[in-house]
């Protein structure tokens, strides 16, 4: 996955996040690998890793939105066992008319074993609007 193309959004800076992922045994299916679900949960964690750089949730709750996952693409490459160490990277590879585009990517010994876009957008609670400006004017 390229993250050059990662983009910089005024007063945020490039949105990326990296981080080691614990795998525990509640994570395995019976086939001996990481469950299929638990990549979801992953992608979850890391969302709101990338989020909290942007702005805290409980910042964004004040504002009235909240983040909503509208579409997910999940590409499966490789397995996951219980004892691999695996590294997970999240970027905002767009943002286009309210539209959040994110790309993950999960390594394992420096190999792509999973990748994944998610389409987000930020909801306005009271009118249940999304968010189309600016994303940094939101979190001046």
């Amino acid at each position: 996955m390229n993250y050059a193309s990662a983009i910089h959004v005024e007063n945020i800076g490039v949105l990326s996040v990296e981080t080691e992922i614990k795998v525990n045994t509640y994570d395995i299916d019976i086939a001996d690998h990481v469950n299929n679900i638990v990549y979801l949960r992953w992608l979850e964690d890391l969302r709101n890793l990338l989020f909290s750089r942007m702005c805290p949730l409980d910042k964004i709750l004040e504002l009235n939105y909240y983040p909503v996952v509208a579409h997910t693409e999940m590409k499966y490459k490789k397995q996951i066992t219980l004892f691999d160490k695996p590294i997970g990277k999240m970027i905002v590879e767009k943002y286009s008319h309210g539209v959040i585009v994110l790309r993950a990517e999960i390594r394992v010994n420096n190999c792509s074993v999973f990748s994944a876009t998610q389409k987000c957008v930020l909801m306005n609670l009271t009118t249940k609007k999304m968010y189309k400006r600016r994303i940094d004017e939101l979190f001046k």
